[in-house]
């Protein structure tokens, strides 16, 4: 094997070792949202305690024989205020209980209670010796605020960018492979990718933070790979840019339409499409250059880098 061909393998394969040595519970889908659960309390008692600590357990059996404490991970976690609880986590159990302390000096504990959606609020009513705790239905992860004309204008918004983005993309692959194609000429087209990304991104924050980290991971390893490669910078990070802004919309869809507990084989599958569209992005911008072979290892780096990093963040 050539020594380039060795280089050029070494970060592939140190990241997916790296994958492999993550625990299977972690496996999440990139930067994206992670699963969680909030507490809002109401009491039948008089006067009302404040929450003084928590526990919530968590439990593969409908009778909680084997209730165990949410683990503390990385940005996994439960926590409680004097008036509310919270936890976000990779991937809940089957079934919850919670465990409170509160300011009378009383522990109640609650019914066991299970969870249907990505983003799940309960209410929790506070009884004299117990806890009893209901789950709202009706929310999710896409409704920003309360105000529907505001949620439809972002909603609207963000199909309208990512429209745009997606025609950019695909005249930018379509002219690379142009023989008469230069850079004079796909000027406009560059430009108006970049402007596009401003509001994208402002729009995108106020569902998850997310999009910004992978942004920044997968483009400082693009521009160190067209370094490395000697490839046409801006249109490598474009067309990186590009294929992000459409291929991780998709993926959050995709996994926030799970309860929270994540099945590790459609988290790899989605992964795998992804993997795929972004190398074949990545090929047809530089075919006349590259193999697709190399933009498969390209892709499967940027992909690989930004998935390790989203399990560390605590959004």
């Amino acid at each position: 094997m050539k020594k380039q061909s060795v280089t050029l393998w070494l970060p592939v394969l140190l990241l997916a070792g790296l994958l492999v040595m993550l625990p299977p519970q972690s496996a999440r889908a990139d930067t994206g949202p992670k699963p969680t659960m909030s507490f809002s309390f109401i009491y039948e008692i008089n006067p009302a305690a404040e929450i003084s600590s928590g526990t919530l357990l968590e439990c593969t059996d409908a009778d909680c024989a084997n209730a165990a404490p949410l683990q503390q991970l990385g940005p996994q976690h439960f926590e409680c205020s004097t008036a509310s609880c919270f936890s976000m986590a990779y991937g809940y159990s089957d079934y919850h209980r919670l465990v409170l302390e509160f300011s009378d000096g009383v522990t109640r504990q609650s019914n066991i209670f299970t969870k249907t959606q990505f983003a799940s609020e309960y209410k929790v009513t506070v009884y004299a010796d117990h806890m009893q705790v209901v789950e709202l239905f009706g929310g999710a992860t896409w409704p920003v605020s309360g105000n529907t004309f505001l949620n439809l204008l972002l909603g609207l918004s963000f199909f309208c960018l990512t429209t745009a983005i997606l025609v950019i993309l695909v005249v930018l692959l379509v002219k690379a492979g142009n023989p008469e194609a230069t850079f004079k000429s796909l000027l406009g087209w560059f430009i108006a990718a970049w402007i596009l990304t401003i509001p994208y991104v402002l729009v995108s924050l106020l569902l998850t933070r997310g999009l910004v980290t992978t942004l920044a991971v997968e483009l400082l390893l693009g521009a160190l790979y067209v370094g490395w490669r000697k490839r046409p910078a801006v249109l490598v990070l474009t067309v990186i840019l590009l294929l992000n802004l459409v291929t991780q919309p998709a993926l959050w869809l995709t996994v926030s339409g799970f309860s929270g507990k994540y099945s590790i084989l459609t988290v790899l599958f989605a992964e795998l499409v992804v993997w795929l569209v972004e190398a074949g992005g990545l090929f047809l911008a530089q075919r006349k250059t590259i193999r697709f072979g190399e933009a498969l290892l390209v892709s499967f780096a940027l992909n690989a880098a930004s998935f390790g990093i989203g399990l560390l963040l605590p959004f």
